[in-house]
């Protein structure tokens, strides 16, 4: 099998098993007697843990190369997930004590932080390893794609599920976990280190890298903030009860990850847009799409407006990604991915607190406080700030 495609699949169940906690994650913290700040830590905990470890990820691959690095992730992966649902059951039979449970649930996301950046790290730098600069936006919006259709069919796995039990979705997951490096044992050859000679660290005033790490900075503190609050705010909101949430969340991050997989293979993938154009067009689309979820009270404003936000996320994760990429040489790819799933980690790191306590102080503080990230990063992108246009692409 062909080199992207098994990029393109394993991407495709790495996702999944990130997205398939999302529609799970509000109701259950509520079933074992916790407080939406609970969720929040859980979620930054692994975060914290993602940002410190992905930068070595990255370096690990350059030096050990793509393929045992990737396969390790999924290993660790796939044991994260199931000790996530394991410790959920026990939380909610009540067999341990609810502070030991809430501990040893930051145990199995700490897991989680440190192995999911060495499969998307790794990633990231095979796929820029097979193709060429003239290619790369390409080549990342099948990464993006890949992520898209993660977001559909975890949420909705996560949602469907759900209804034989809370966790059950997460162990299905942990499975095609262990499969997906299986299908990398099998299907990709033996990668060589791109190391030759001693490690020169990515300098981070080379051109375009601090603007597009920024942009995933931010892009992923909306991000997380949305995936994190959306399920208290759609259950307070329309007064629904815990599975009732978990399947309408889950139609929403399916609807995320439709659009996001639509844009990226119509668009993105069939036109050489710099990473700058894609980023701009983005960002409005985001705008407009947190404003239908504050002033419509609907579910059926609910789903347009996570229709708008899978668009929008079609064109900016392509875009801040790419730019990453084209902004370090050709030998430290690995290093770009790390950077990359570093953004990642500081977003997923800053987001989940900071949501949860602006939800309790207010159940449309966090979509506010994107609508404000979003239209500061759209004038910053429209602003004549050169070094978002990489004109210097390397072969």
């Amino acid at each position: 099998m062909d080199s992207k495609k098994v990029i393109f699949i394993s991407l495709i169940i790495c996702y999944i098993g990130f997205g398939v906690i999302n529609p799970i994650l509000a109701p259950l913290i509520r079933e074992m007697g916790l407080e939406e700040r609970h969720a929040g830590i859980v979620i930054s905990i692994a975060a914290l843990v993602l940002l410190v470890t992905a930068p070595v990820w990255g370096r690990l691959s350059d030096r050990f190369g793509r393929k045992r690095i990737i396969v390790t992730g999924f290993l660790g992966f796939s044991i994260s997930l199931a000790v996530f649902a394991l410790l959920g059951w026990i939380g909610m039979k009540g067999i341990l004590s609810l502070n030991l449970v809430f501990v040893l649930l930051l145990f199995s996301r700490v897991l989680f932080g440190l192995f999911f950046p060495a499969i998307t790290s790794a990633s990231q730098a095979l796929m820029a390893d097979v193709t060429t600069t003239s290619e790369r936006s390409a080549g990342m919006a099948i990464i993006g794609a890949a992520t898209g259709i993660g977001f559909i069919i975890g949420p909705a796995i996560g949602a469907a599920l759900s209804s034989i039990h809370l966790v059950f979705p997460v162990i299905i997951t942990s499975i095609l976990s262990l499969c997906a490096m299986v299908l990398i044992i099998v299907n990709i050859p033996p990668t060589k280190p791109t190391l030759t000679k001693k490690r020169i660290k990515v300098n981070l005033k080379q051109v375009g890298l601090r603007p597009y790490l920024f942009i995933g900075v931010c892009l992923m503190v909306m991000i997380v903030m949305l995936q994190i609050t959306t399920g208290f705010f759609i259950q307070d909101r329309f007064s629904l009860d815990a599975k009732e949430t978990a399947i309408w969340f889950g139609i929403g991050l399916f609807c995320v990850g439709f659009m996001m997989a639509l844009v990226q293979m119509t668009i993105v993938q069939k036109r050489t847009l710099p990473p700058h154009i894609l980023v701009r067009i983005g960002l409005p689309v985001f705008i407009v799409s947190f404003f239908i979820l504050i002033f419509i009270h609907h579910l059926a404003g609910f789903i347009v407006a996570f229709m708008l936000i899978g668009a929008g996320g079609g064109f900016l994760m392509p875009g801040y990604t790419t730019g990453i990429s084209l902004a370090v040489g050709e030998d430290d790819q690995g290093a770009a991915g790390g950077l990359t799933a570093a953004a990642t980690g500081i977003g997923s790191l800053l987001a989940p607190v900071m949501g949860t306590e602006l939800y309790r102080f207010h159940p449309e503080a966090p979509y506010w406080t994107c609508i404000f990230i979003s239209i500061f990063l759209t004038i910053y992108v429209f602003t004549s700030h050169r070094s978002l246009s990489l004109q210097r692409q390397r072969n």
